[in-house]
């Protein structure tokens, strides 16, 4: 099997296990694991050895932008969810995205240390404008989902892989590390839980993709650094373990919360 075969196979049994999470521990803590680089780091590794290790490592430059676009689309939605209505703040929230990826790649092309700078306190804002009561990330006590759900999230969310798996070796570096952190697993939670749990639910998963994103963002800073410096095993091996780290703390940080 494939690299990107066994990425599509992999994106359902993600989904499901960060849907299933959700509805176990509540909606920031799905949208904490829907920020991981569960889809990213698949297609970052496809990228290395489908197009050489070079490639993949001036790809993460562009992936840093690009989670600049992803975080301008969370800031949009936090924005604009409590003011309108589902569908209106969805397609507001990927509107902000192609703004962004227009700007920040396409005109400013800031680089990969400017655009550390401009994506932390980015996310950062976003991580501030999320909900704070107590009951934040708690399961919502609703009715049965019904037996479309599941299917029609790991549907969604496999489509967007092979949408983004499709395009991005024809696309160059620059474009297909600009389209590799697009939240694949996260989109589809943010609007099922909008849909389903109303405007709390939705902003805590936006909320919890926002600090997952400082592990991915971790993790192409890491992968741009080390890719052909060191095996390539070992480096996918020290930027997982990175993001991990750098995302793990935000659980017991929401654990407070609540507490409190």
């Amino acid at each position: 099997m494939s690299l990107i075969a066994a990425k599509i196979a992999i994106t359902p049994t993600l989904m499901w296990a960060v849907s299933a999470a959700s509805r176990r521990w509540g909606s920031l803590v799905g949208g904490l694991l829907s920020g991981l680089p569960l889809t990213s780091a698949p297609i970052s590794i496809y990228l290395a050895v489908e197009q050489g290790e070079g490639f993949a490592a001036e790809a993460a430059i562009g992936s840093v932008e690009g989670l600049g676009a992803v975080t301008l689309c969370y800031l949009a939605y936090a924005l604009c969810a409590p003011r309108m209505g589902p569908v209106p703040v969805l397609c507001a929230a990927l509107s902000a995205f192609v703004l962004g990826g227009v700007v920040l790649h396409g005109l400013i092309q800031p680089g990969l240390w400017l655009a550390t700078a401009i994506d932390l306190p980015a996310m950062a804002l976003v991580v501030a404008l999320g909900p704070r009561t107590a009951e934040s990330g708690a399961p919502l006590r609703r009715p049965r989902p019904p037996r479309w759900d599941m299917p029609a999230r790991l549907a969604a969310a496999t489509a967007l892989v092979l949408l983004v798996s499709g395009l991005a070796p024809h696309l160059g570096s620059g474009l297909s590390g600009l389209l590799a952190p697009i939240p694949i697993i996260s989109w589809p939670l943010i609007a099922f839980a909008r849909f389903q749990d109303g405007v709390r639910a939705s902003l805590d998963v936006v909320r919890g993709s926002a600090q997952g994103a400082f592990g991915v963002l971790a993790f192409y800073v890491c992968i741009h650094l080390l890719l052909g410096r060191i095996d390539m095993g070992t480096a996918y091996a020290v930027s997982i373990a990175l993001s991990a780290t750098c995302v793990l703390p935000w659980l017991f940080v929401g654990r407070r919360i609540r507490a409190g």
